[in-house]
Parts: C-alpha cells; sequence; structure tokens
C-alpha cells in the first residue's frame, strides 16, 4: 500500500471537504520555523485530528499544524 503522502489529489471526490476543513483550522505556516517547512516539503507532517464527526460522519479528517495539507481517510489535499 502506498504511503498517504504519496497519494496527493487535486480534484477527489473530498476536495470540497478539505477546502471546507482548511478554512474551519488555518495553518500555522506563518509560526512554523524553516525546519518544519523544510520537513513539509519532504512528506513529514504534524498531523492533527479535527473532531468533525457529528458534520461530517464516517470522515476520518486530520490538518498538517505546519502546512496548508489537509488529510482525510489517508488522503492528502493540498488546499
Amino acid at each position: 500500500m502506498p504511503s498517504p503522502q504519496k497519494q496527493r489529489n487535486e480534484k477527489g471526490p473530498d476536495h470540497d471537504l478539505a477546502r471546507q476543513a482548511a478554512r474551519l483550522w488555518p495553518h500555522r505556516k506563518h509560526e512554523s520555523v524553516a525546519l518544519t517547512s523544510l520537513f513539509c516539503m519532504l512528506g513529514i507532517h504534524y498531523w492533527r485530528a479535527l473532531s468533525l464527526g457529528e458534520l461530517y460522519p464516517g470522515k476520518t479528517i486530520h490538518h498538517c499544524f505546519w502546512c496548508s495539507k489537509v488529510r482525510i481517510d489517508g488522503v492528502v489535499y493540498d488546499v
């Protein structure tokens, strides 16, 4: 099974959901340091879980605390 970081999906079925989740919890790129930006460029993200189970049942949603990526059910979206 490929790594979730390699499954970059720009217009997948959950792209709109990823965009909405990114608006709910904005990334902290302005607070991160150069080393954390390098980690994100290498595909090493600091995933934080979003508790959106009531709004989107059956979906596992995480966002990267250091960049603008959102992971929904293992698929990474760049929004």
